[in-house]
């Protein structure tokens, strides 16, 4: 067998001819794909951009082929090969080129090596695919797809007992239960680590609108959590069970209380009287690259909690139906405050970004005992004092 038929079957064996030419991490955006090349760097020039340098800086282009290659066939798939139906003699749906597919991946680099790597595939039609089949779904899919179905389910459907809920989905159907996706997500907060401690002397604030001439005191009666009685739904709290709703920043519990001016502000400063367990939503870990293949997972667990965070801190409308939106958020925290522990204790709370501060943090607490009377012995109420705003100026400058 001759040499060039050799790397012919070679190149179809792996899906990609070598390419020629070296390389540096200046031509390429990626972190990890920079990391890849300064990893095999054994030329002393590169041919993208012309830079020279007395060390070995740039690396072959077929040392990030293969990388490439693995993300883009997990992600695509020939169309015959990814089972795609035909219908009239052609494909139900037009393949992309090598090209389109470099560019929804994210790849950006030297427009040349762009270039380069994409003529070097021997496939040049492609279709979206999971595990090499076009109908199949990847992880953060399924998980977006249950979710939205878990929402369905206890707005309208059921809300306490989802053991009997009526299968009416297709048998080849990927979602996940309720029960099911309630327990990955609790699972994806310890593998994610999102479990932190906010140690003894934290301090967090509470507000209260306050009227001119109201005359009840700014202590813990009126500053804590309502009465059980008293207690209507919120973002995270079914109505008649009272959770302490507090800010990381006192300008946070201004926002999201607070609607417009002239208006007035009792405003309470509360400080952890122990270490915390809490689960943070507000700094999820950074998004791993999508060439990276040994962060795949982590990935896609990512990208549900990204939009699950959206989905359970956005603003919703108070036109009467707030009850009813609020459920889904109210369902996971119930969940997290009665059935997740840390280290064999109850966690207390949730942090969450705030729906009408950017960078502002929120902190609801579970109470500690269930009943009639409020519990919260997380945090002490320390001080109180009364703010009044007599523009949007004022109101404003106090909150940015």
């Amino acid at each position: 067998m001759g040499r060039a038929k050799q790397e012919m079957i070679e190149a179809e064996g792996r899906g990609w001819y070598e390419p020629d030419g070296y390389v540096c991490p200046e031509c390429i955006e990626d972190e990890f794909l920079k990391s890849i090349i300064s990893d095999n760097a054994c030329h002393q020039k590169c041919d993208y951009c012309g830079e020279e340098s007395d060390d070995d800086f740039a690396a072959p282009i077929e040392a990030l082929m293969e990388t490439i290659r693995d993300t883009v066939f997990y992600y695509y798939n020939d169309p015959t090969c990814a089972g795609v139906p035909y219908d009239g003699g052609s494909f139900i749906f037009d393949p992309i080129d090598t090209h389109e597919v470099l560019e929804s991946l994210g790849l950006e680099c030297d427009g040349q090596l762009f270039d380069d790597v994409a003529n070097a595939f021997i496939n040049s039609g492609w279709v979206a695919s999971a595990h090499g089949h076009w109908a199949s779904s990847h992880q953060n899919e399924i998980l977006n797809a249950s979710w939205n179905n878990f929402v369905n389910v206890v707005k309208h459907e059921v809300r306490y007992f989802f053991s009997r809920i009526p299968n009416s989905k297709e048998s080849y159907s990927q979602e996940y239960s309720p029960p099911q996706l309630l327990s990955i997500i609790s699972h994806l907060a310890n593998e994610l680590k999102l479990i932190s401690t906010l140690p003894l002397g934290t301090s967090f604030y509470r507000v209260r609108e306050r009227e001119d001439g109201a005359e009840w005191e700014l202590d813990l009666s009126q500053m804590g959590a309502p009465p059980a009685a008293r207690a209507s739904a919120g973002r995270m709290n079914p109505a008649g069970i009272s959770y302490l709703y507090l800010a990381f920043e006192q300008q946070t519990a201004l926002a999201e209380v607070l609607e417009r001016p002239p208006c007035g502000a009792a405003i309470a400063q509360f400080d952890a009287q122990r270490d915390l367990a809490i689960l943070d939503l507000t700094d999820l870990p950074p998004l791993p690259s999508i060439f990276d293949d040994s962060c795949r997972d982590q990935r896609e667990g990512l990208l549900f909690l990204s939009r699950f965070v959206v989905e359970i801190s956005k603003p919703v409308k108070k036109d009467g139906r707030e009850h009813v939106e609020y459920v889904p958020s109210q369902v996971v925290s119930e969940y997290f405050a009665l059935s997740f522990q840390v280290n064999g204790q109850p966690l207390d709370g949730i942090a969450y970004p705030s729906a009408v501060r950017p960078g502002g943090r929120n902190l609801v607490l579970f109470p500690c005992k269930r009943g009639y009377e409020r519990n919260f012995d997380q945090v002490v109420f320390q001080s109180g004092q009364e703010q009044k705003f007599a523009d949007w100026a004022e109101l404003t400058d106090v909150i940015r």
